[in-house]
């Protein structure tokens, strides 16, 4: 979903990795490692940090449900920056769930961005989402910009 929407965008894409990598072997391990995470109410290191973060006025913000919630890593994501002033724009993937309240947690970490509609879609279609996300970048006026 981030490669289609750099380049229908021009954005840049930045990569939000721990620097303990998570369990990618089979999806349980994935999935119990996320809840113990949270059950911790974790806030992972991060492996990079965006140099020019300040230069950027709009930032989408992108990450899978795990747990009806996000990864705890965007916890730290948005702990480490300061969203003031600028737009986010999130997008999600999930197992049925949707955005599962995420949307006002990010409102809630960060009260002084403007929050635009976001695209949330099961990870069951992520394959074959590309002219859903067409549609929606159009919608939110960020097609071809």
């Amino acid at each position: 979903v981030a490669n289609i929407i750099a380049k229908n965008t021009g954005g840049d894409l930045f990569k939000i990795e721990t620097v303990q990598q998570y369990p990618i072997d089979e999806y349980d391990h994935l999935t119990d490692f996320a809840h113990e995470e949270q059950e911790n109410d974790a806030r992972p290191a991060l492996k990079n940090t965006i140099a020019n973060f300040d230069e950027y006025d709009t930032v989408f913000v992108g990450y899978p449900i795990w747990w009806y919630q996000m990864p705890m890593a965007m916890y730290s994501f948005f702990d480490e920056y300061d969203f003031s002033g600028k737009t986010i724009i999130p997008f999600s993937s999930h197992g049925g769930s949707g955005w599962s309240g995420t949307l006002d947690d990010i409102t809630r970490m960060e009260p002084n961005a403007t929050i635009v509609e976001g695209y949330s879609i099961s990870r069951s279609n992520v394959a074959n989402s590309e002219n859903g996300i067409h549609e929606w970048l159009g919608r939110i006026g960020m097609s071809g910009q």
